[in-house]
């Protein structure tokens, strides 16, 4: 009696173990693509990850449907307006362009950082309306959003090669 007591106890806790293995933490395995996404694009150059940026893009991920995607790698004028307002008192000039990829929990973390797609990018130009520090930088911001109206999750980053406001001190 006792033998089978421990066997079914056995038994329960293997299949606790078996249920949790299945379970992954969807921000460790955010982690894993945003890991990924960084070293391909070390191909294309030195990327910096900065905290301000990815606040921004925290922000710019809360307000992401995905209807901002007009195909073509083209954004709507509604996402680029969002954008630019959520990196106004940031970018003072240079580029940014938008990355977006839609979670897929069977895919490896590489081929979803693969498939991750770049959209045009946005220009800003300043001409001498910002008078502070200034610092020039490449950087790479990514999150995850949560579920938007189709149901669906994205990984979203952000690529800048911008010159930037810098903190005043």
């Amino acid at each position: 009696m006792k033998r089978t007591k421990l066997l079914a106890l056995a038994l329960a806790g293997v299949m606790a173990l078996a249920l949790m293995t299945g379970c992954s933490d969807s921000s460790s395995k955010a982690k894993q693509v945003e890991e990924c996404f960084r070293s391909l694009m070390k191909q294309r150059g030195d990327y910096q990850k900065d905290e301000t940026l990815d606040k921004k893009l925290e922000g710019i991920a809360q307000q992401f449907q995905p209807d901002w995607l007009a195909g073509e790698n083209l954004l709507t004028d509604e996402a680029q307006n969002i954008i630019e307002e959520e990196l106004k008192d940031y970018v003072i000039t240079g580029s940014v362009w938008l990355w977006y990829g839609e979670v897929k929990p069977g895919q490896s973390a590489l081929a979803q950082a693969e498939s991750m797609k770049q959209c045009r990018g946005i220009r800003y130009d300043s001409y001498g309306e910002y008078s502070g520090p200034q610092q020039p930088m490449c950087a790479i911001a990514f999150t995850m959003t949560d579920k938007k109206s189709d149901g669906h999750r994205y990984y979203l980053a952000l690529e800048t090669n911008a010159t930037i406001k810098t903190p005043q001190t």
